[in-house]
């Protein structure tokens, strides 16, 4: 008997999204929950996402705590050049950097954004020297931001830095890489994998994750379903009320349709240094940037003066998009208790 329209239209609608909620997550999360919980089969939910994987481009992979790694506060650093570089002047300089997780090209008050992991601080002054140096006859001049530790959704770290971790064993670097290469590994492979046997494997795998270097088994997207994308920063004069207004804002974050397959806001991340605040967005037009991009973040805290970067971000050289869909429900418990700041 061919499904009813209802039915038809919750497939087509409403059911992307749950799945792919379900996966940002918790991508190692067995999809027959869901079907059970929706009343939907688990073949017709393996098939949705199927579908989406190859739509949305989607990589499974990890959010990490990086203290928990053993690593120095992360960077954000934003370059703005006097003269434009190529692209493969960029990308031979910076994908075989093994500090830069990821790096992507943009156009506006920045002309290239940086999370760098791993360095000292002693050690990261001699890196960004080193890296003014060999960009010098493109006269850059760069912003530096230190990530606090609470950041709405994630920024992905590459591989190799997690293999260069002093606090992991051999055993939990072979397993978190695998895990970060692909976190939605079956069982059965991920022994393979990594030369384990599956008991070794889920061992291992539990203990990452109460020692909380694991946060969350997750996925990002590399081709968004809304084009604009976007990052901005913004730096403040904070006020007495700023948790009030930073709560003000995170609630007019969450207020968007979420039946799409990224948020408007996809990573917001507390910082110090060159600016307060960072943001990673997609939206769907200028409209949409207008109305919820930088300038509702003005509006909110225009009592603190803020001063606004933005830039269009226009190619990738390292690393992974960080676009996904997330909640924000963390962002709202950590701002109410006063844990934020």
């Amino acid at each position: 008997m061919p499904a009813s329209k209802e039915i038809q239209e919750y497939v087509e609608k409403e059911l992307p999204y749950k799945i792919l909620m379900h996966i940002y997550e918790d991508s190692r999360a067995p999809l027959r929950e869901l079907g059970r919980e929706l009343g939907i089969s688990h073949h017709t939910i393996s098939k949705v996402l199927h579908e989406y994987e190859k739509k949305y481009d989607i990589r499974y992979t990890l959010d990490l705590d990086l203290h928990a790694l053993g690593f120095y506060t992360a960077k954000l650093v934003t370059i703005k050049f006097g003269v434009t570089p190529s692209i493969d002047i960029l990308r031979n300089k910076l994908q075989g950097d093994f500090f830069v997780q990821d790096a992507y090209l943009s156009s506006g008050d920045f002309d290239l954004i940086l999370y760098v992991v791993g360095l000292t601080p002693e050690d990261f002054v001699k890196w960004q020297f080193k890296l003014r140096i060999d960009l010098s006859e493109y006269k850059p001049k760069l912003s530096v931001s230190d990530v606090n530790m609470y950041m709405d959704g994630f920024l992905p770290v590459r591989s190799e830095l997690i293999s260069s971790s002093e606090a992991l064993s051999t055993i939990d670097k072979r397993v978190l890489v695998a895990l970060n290469d692909n976190s939605r590994i079956k069982m059965k492979e991920l022994a393979k994998t990594t030369r384990l046997s599956p008991t070794s494997v889920f061992y291992t795998m539990n203990k990452l994750k109460e020692k909380g270097i694991i946060k969350k088994y997750s996925a990002l997207t590399q081709n968004p379903d809304k084009r604009l994308l976007v990052a901005y920063t913004f730096g403040l004069t904070p006020v007495k009320e700023h948790n009030s207004l930073s709560l003000n804002l995170s609630k007019a974050i969450i207020a968007e349709n979420y039946h799409e397959a990224t948020n408007d806001y996809c990573v917001a991340v507390n910082t110090n240094g060159a600016a307060d605040t960072f943001c990673f967005c997609t939206f769907k037009d200028g409209e949409a940037l207008s109305k919820r991009g930088p300038n509702l973040a003005q509006a909110i805290y225009r009592k603190e003066e803020p001063i606004t970067n933005q830039a269009l971000l226009t190619g990738l050289i390292a690393g992974l998009w960080p676009f996904h869909l997330e909640s924000h429900r963390k962002h709202l418990e950590y701002l109410e208790k006063g844990k934020l700041l």
